[in-house]
């Protein structure tokens, strides 16, 4: 045991075993690679350190306004009970429009036999079109409400919170060299060990960048002690998503995918894209895609795509290529790493035994993600050329 002369410093501290903290250096190994994650490390405004690995977050939504009919064999027009699939979106005095006839109907009442929460009373015909048969299925708007001269207030609707949540999830990926192969001197020049620090540093990332996109979040109490799993993307994200079955024209592109993904949020967001959906749409605006400067500063190199709805930051990640999805539309103001407090990816280095003739090493992170209000992303999938 020695002396140490003056304070403690990290100068003077043993470094066996010591925690290297990694989050900043591993963000850019290879950006090009998990560009996801990349982008959540180094951008501030996305990452937010979890306080507990069950973490929660709160979502809400306007009342809704459009739904369809649910009547097999269609409502005649002087039907005036009609069923839908969400009945508890009306009030009394609203104005429904029938969109596939123009036809405006007001409610008269609410669930009018005491059975079905889904079913109302309509005056039909309640304008200047005429009433026609709905057909099942049949979107149907709230364009609006009347209000008798002298009235009362009328019944008041609004939403629930909704309580979010997601699981912090523990990856490691251990590494390690031999005594002997440390010693040994290689064509190149190359330090063994940081070389295979980079590799599996690379290979960290990637497997977060996969449970980010696929995962599914699950408390295991099976084993001796608690394991969690984290939600990806494709957990979430469920309102917006296109099956292209075959080939993607810029017209689909545009009306299927882009319309749904900007109709909430803003109107700015990021592609992540497979090498087939950014070959479709490079061979669609050739010459016309912008490359955006100041994503150069991440590493990344990042594609604008204006469309008739808003634009798109395209990126290419390579961890697509081995899904059944093809792209998925984010909008980046709802989604966050979330990293337990302390957790943030290490290396742990020293790991080996006393008695082994070698070195033991090991990225460790703990993290989540959140990502909020499902209408304002959107997937797709199925495009083959």
């Amino acid at each position: 045991m020695g002396n140490i002369n003056g304070v403690l410093t990290t100068a003077n501290i043993v470094t066996a075993k010591q925690i290297i903290d990694m989050s900043n250096v591993i963000a850019t190994l290879s950006p090009t690679e998990t560009p996801f994650i990349s982008l959540l490390k180094q951008v501030k405004t996305m990452k937010e350190d979890a306080t507990n690995p069950k973490f929660h977050w709160l979502e809400d939504d306007l009342v809704g306004r459009k739904t369809q009919l649910n009547m097999a064999g269609n409502a005649a027009a002087d039907v005036t009970k009609l069923i839908f699939d969400d009945g508890t979106i009306f009030a009394i005095g609203d104005i429904v429009n029938a969109v596939a006839t123009n036809e405006n109907m007001i409610v008269t009442a609410l669930n009018p036999d005491g059975d079905n929460v889904n079913e109302i009373t309509v005056t039909r015909a309640y304008g200047t079109t005429t009433a026609a048969i709905i057909a099942d299925n049949a979107v149907v708007l709230i364009v609006g409400n009347v209000s008798q001269e002298f009235s009362g207030t009328r019944v008041a609707k609004t939403t629930e919170v909704e309580d979010k949540f997601n699981y912090t999830q523990i990856f490691k990926t251990p590494f390690g060299i031999s005594g002997t192969a440390k010693a040994t001197s290689v064509y190149g020049g190359v330090d063994e060990l940081a070389y295979q620090r980079n590799k599996a540093g690379i290979q960290h990332l990637i497997d977060i960048g996969r449970a980010f996109y696929f995962g599914q979040k699950k408390l295991d109490t099976s084993g001796t002690y608690v394991a969690r799993a984290t939600g990806g993307i494709l957990s979430f994200a469920t309102e917006n998503i296109y099956n292209a079955n075959g080939t993607l024209t810029q017209a689909n592109f545009e009306q299927n995918l882009c319309k749904n993904a900007f109709l909430y949020g803003n109107d700015e967001k990021m592609l992540f894209a497979d090498a087939t959906l950014l070959s479709v749409i490079n061979g669609w605006a050739l010459g016309k895609l912008q490359i955006n400067q100041e994503a150069k500063k991440y590493g990344l190199s990042v594609f604008q795509y204006i469309s008739p709805f808003g634009i798109l930051n395209i990126v290419y990640d390579r961890i697509l290529n081995d899904s059944t999805y093809n792209g998925v539309v984010l909008d980046v103001k709802e989604v966050k790493y979330r990293p337990l407090k302390g957790r943030d990816t290490k290396l742990e280095t020293n790991l080996q035994d006393n008695d082994e003739d070698g070195i033991k090493e090991q990225y460790i992170t703990e993290c989540g993600l959140e990502i909020r209000n499902p209408k304002k992303h959107a997937s797709i999938y199925g495009v083959t050329g």
